[in-house]
């Protein structure tokens, strides 16, 4: 710089001598030929350059926009799949299973995310212990959604603790009629609302911020920070930005940028230019020179006390570098493509639809890739679809709201695509069109969404047998009860009797529940029941057999049968004695049977003519009707035999050995 600097220094110096010399008109007059070119030249590459920065400044706003109405649609998609979650729950934990509960509640914890139950007057139900100061006491607001909650059922927001260390809670209210009213209270830090935009920030210096309607920020995710100029340090630097509503609770996805990484660009450009342009006007000028030394040979002197400046060789032109905004579209469209996410475009004008590749690949081999009339692509939709889409189309045209819809696509007879769309009203600006004004296009994205559909089906799938199950497990208990008083000789006999058969369902239950409801392994089960029920005295009973997998009814049918057989032990059989001893076996005498043997030995003796009670009322008729095997007891001298055979199909199969 200081070199370009010296060198005007010198050429203005030039200039001063020749206008005190007469003789030198000619030189005079190539220099003003010099200035006639260069000055409309500058000035039209200064305008060019100044279009060029209007053009880099629209592209960024039209980035910013494209980013913020991504980061809504995929804010809206993680919102309503916590929803899902929360409202999946079965109930209170009083009335939901104890697995499924806590199973959903440490799933929603894993994210941060903490449950709260709370009654209709918000006294807390569970979690009891660990609840903190802040989240037993409920302010007004928190009592004011809360009563809006439980009066309109429908989930509602409140705000707790600052922006960086807080978050929101969304009460949602119980629809259940049968059931006291209650409300689920769910604390959502503000890290997982901003994690949701982590993907979004990652490539420069972009802010992103979830606003809600009352203009408060709930969350804000922020990526690589510029060195700040010391004219910024006291202050914050101008943003560019650019918002998108969301269909969720009426917030907002505000995207913004610093304009200084355009600036930075900008200026770059502009030394550039003042260093070239110095260089071509000394080199003009130089040239001039050079080309009128003859006609002024006499003033030799004069010109060499002139100062003039050595010529200069022109600069050779520079390749042009890509914009900062063009490399961020490019990282923009590589961050769709790998998301599987597509843009699609609707000119309500001509009526034409235009996509990308990610989306008519959506749409299956039917659809040509070229723009096509819009009839055509309603024809790929399902007919059950097609009016809701319709009806949505047609309010995010008149009223200006945020185009959000999922709708399946039938790409051939068996092959049918679920697709969420996303988008919004454009005016004929290229802007947002608000309520009322005239829409040319509608602009958005679409991805696919079957794997979500299709999980949610098992997950509702899974949740109707766990209601299924848990209501079966809540009869069996009950009539457990009541047998067990009917022959208890006490109330103290009873409880202990009661507890050690619900301690049996339960171990049954863990081993069902940890293998997915599929299939229990015998041994495994066998000795999970004797502890459960026999505890000190189990390891005097030896188990025994092949590998065998037992279907999730025969595990828990055959699990109280254990139980019984346990339990009887214990209070009169060979585990009531010091030296008594218990034996299960099982074997396959052909291939699609099994016979399964109880032996007691070196305990009192057994009284087959006594009244039968309630353990042996299970053991033969859970065996033979709910196992479908033949059951016999017998006795001598060595002790006590149970014995049960019938086909292995009833109750399970055979496994090999690992």
């Amino acid at each position: 710089m200081k070199f370009i600097v010296n060198n005007i220094q010198q050429f203005l110096a030039g200039i001063f001598a020749l206008a005190a010399n007469p003789g030198a008109s000619a030189r005079r007059a190539a220099y003003f030929l010099c200035l006639g070119i260069l000055i409309p030249s500058l000035s039209f590459a200064a305008y060019l350059l100044n279009e060029m920065h209007a053009r880099e400044l629209g592209i960024l706003h039209q980035s910013v926009q494209g980013r913020a109405l991504v980061a809504a649609s995929v804010f809206d998609e993680q919102m309503s799949s916590l929803l899902r979650i929360i409202k999946a729950l079965p109930g209170t934990p009083a009335t939901a299973t104890e697995n499924t509960y806590d199973r959903l509640r440490s799933e929603l914890e894993a994210r941060g995310i903490v449950l709260f139950t709370r009654g209709a007057n918000l006294d807390l139900l569970s979690p009891a212990n660990g609840a903190n100061a802040a989240v037993v006491s409920v302010d007004t607001a928190a009592r004011s959604a809360a009563a809006a909650a439980l009066t309109t059922l429908v989930p509602q927001i409140t705000r707790y603790g600052a922006t960086a260390d807080g978050g929101i809670n969304i009460w949602l209210a119980s629809a259940s009629k049968s059931d006291p009213p209650y409300l689920v209270q769910a604390q959502v830090p503000s890290s997982y609302l901003a994690s949701t935009f982590k993907n979004f920030v990652a490539d420069g210096p972009w802010s992103i911020s979830i606003v809600g309607a009352d203009g408060q920020v709930y969350a804000e995710a922020d990526g690589k920070q510029l060195t700040p100029r010391k004219s910024e340090v006291s202050g914050n630097p101008a943003l560019i930005e650019a918002f998108a509503n969301t269909s969720q609770f009426g917030w907002r996805i505000t995207a913004g940028i610093p304009s200084r990484s355009l600036d930075q660009n900008i200026r770059r450009n502009w030394m550039t230019f003042l260093a070239i342009s110095s260089l071509l006007a000394i080199a003009s000028f130089t040239g001039a020179t050079l080309l009128t030394r003859s006609i002024i040979e006499r003033d030799s002197n004069q010109l060499t006390q002139s100062g003039m400046p050595t010529p200069y060789d022109p600069p050779e032109p520079s390749l042009r570098r890509p914009s900062s905004t063009e490399m961020g579209e490019d990282r923009i469209r590589t961050a769709l493509s790998a998301g599987s996410v597509g843009v699609w475009q609707w000119n309500l004008q001509s009526g034409l639809v235009s996509v990308d590749a990610e989306v008519a690949a959506f749409l299956g081999p039917s659809w040509s890739g070229k723009d096509q009339v819009a009839r055509e692509l309603l024809h790929l939709i399902d007919p059950h679809d097609r009016p809701k889409l319709l009806d949505a189309i047609r309010r995010t045209i008149s009223a200006g709201k945020p185009l959000g819809i999922e709708f399946r696509v039938r790409r051939s007879e068996h092959d049918i695509r679920w697709i969420a769309v996303r988008g919004a009203a454009i005016g004929p600006k290229g802007k947002i069109a608000s309520r009322g004004a005239r829409a040319t296009l509608l602009s958005g994205v679409a991805y696919d969404v079957t794997d979500q559909k299709v999980n949610l089906t098992r997950t509702d799938a899974l949740l109707r047998e766990v209601s299924h199950r848990s209501k079966n497990l809540l009869a069996l208990i009950l009539a457990m009860a009541r047998l067990t008083a009917r022959d208890a000789a006490d109330v103290k006999s009873h409880l202990k009797d009661f507890t050690l058969r619900v301690a049996g369902l339960s171990a049954s239950q863990d081993l069902i529940v940890a293998s997915d409801w599929q299939s229990v392994d015998l041994a495994t089960l066998a000795l999970a029941e004797i502890g459960a029920v026999a505890r000190t005295s189990a390891d005097r009973v030896a188990v025994s057999g092949p590998p065998v997998s037992l279907t999730p009814e025969a595990a828990q049918t055959f699990g109280m049968v254990l139980t019984e057989l346990a339990l009887n032990a214990v209070e009169h059989g060979a585990l009531s004695a010091a030296m008594g001893e218990v034996r299960l076996s099982w074997e396959f005498p052909t291939d699609e049977t099994i016979c399964i043997s109880w032996i007691e030995t070196g305990g009192p003796p057994y009284v087959a003519d006594g009244p039968k009670g309630y353990g042996t009322s299970v053991v033969e008729r859970f065996s033979s009707q709910g196992l479908k095997l033949a059951v016999q007891a017998s006795s001598d001298v060595d002790g006590l035999k149970w014995t049960l055979s019938g086909p292995l199909a009833n109750i399970g199969a055979r496994r090999e050995r690992a």
